[in-house]
C-alpha cells in the first residue's frame, strides 16, 4: 500500500512539472528555428559609387559624396566642404562613378565596365539604423540582415541573400520614408571580373 501512495505522489509531481513547462512554452512562443535562421544570415555587402546627386523635394539638388546617413540627416562631401541635408527634404539620391571593392589586402577601385551584373536591380527596404559603413571614404558598407524590412515589396530577407559570396550590391539610387524611419536602396548584384 505504501508503494502505491509513493507512486501516486511521484506521478502527480511529474504531471505538475510537465504542466508548468508547457505554460512556460506557451508564454514564450518564440520559435527556436526562427531565432537560428536570423543568426545564420550574414551582413549584405554594398558599395556606393563615389559620386552622388541629392535631389531635394523643392527641385534643387546637391552633388558630392555621401559620407553619412542617419535618421535625421545625410552628409554630403564635395572637396573639403561638408553639407548636411535633412532627410525630410530629400526626394532621392542617385549614384554613379567609380566603385571601390574590398579585397583581402586593400580596397581597389573599379569603373562600371569592370564589374558584371547578376540580374536586375533590387529594392531593399530597411530600418534607418540598418546601414553600417566599413569604409565611408570609399563607400564600402554592409546592411545588417536583421534590419531588412523587405526586398522587392516582399517582407523579410530572401534566403538567397543570407550568405552572399564573391559579389556585392552596387547602389544606384536611394529614397527615404522618414515617417516610418525606412531607407529604400535600389542596387544591382555584381561580381568582379577576374
Amino acid at each position: 500500500m505504501k508503494i502505491t501512495k509513493i507512486t501516486i505522489i511521484f506521478l502527480v509531481a511529474c504531471l505538475t512539472l510537465g504542466v508548468q513547462d508547457r505554460r512556460q512554452v506557451i508564454a514564450n512562443p518564440t520559435p527556436i528555428l526562427e531565432v537560428e535562421a536570423k543568426s545564420t544570415a550574414k551582413p549584405i555587402p554594398f558599395s556606393f559609387p563615389t559620386n552622388a546627386r541629392v535631389v531635394l523635394k523643392d527641385g534643387d539638388s546637391r552633388s558630392g559624396k555621401v559620407i553619412d546617413i542617419n535618421s535625421q540627416n545625410i552628409t554630403i562631401k564635395k572637396g573639403e566642404s561638408r553639407r548636411q541635408e535633412a532627410i525630410a527634404n530629400v526626394a532621392q539620391i542617385k549614384f554613379k562613378g567609380e566603385i571601390w571593392w574590398p579585397t583581402s589586402s586593400k580596397p581597389i577601385v573599379f569603373r562600371g565596365n569592370e564589374v558584371e551584373t547578376k540580374g536586375g536591380p533590387r529594392r531593399f527596404q530597411l530600418r534607418m539604423d540598418g546601414l553600417e559603413w566599413e569604409d565611408v571614404e570609399k563607400g564600402i558598407a554592409i546592411i545588417k540582415p536583421e534590419a531588412v524590412v523587405g526586398v522587392d515589396d516582399r517582407k523579410g530577407l530572401p534566403r538567397s541573400m543570407r550568405n552572399i559570396i564573391n559579389s556585392r550590391y552596387i547602389v544606384s539610387e536611394m529614397e527615404f520614408e522618414p515617417e516610418q524611419q525606412i531607407l529604400i536602396i535600389t542596387a544591382t548584384s555584381q561580381s568582379r571580373k577576374e
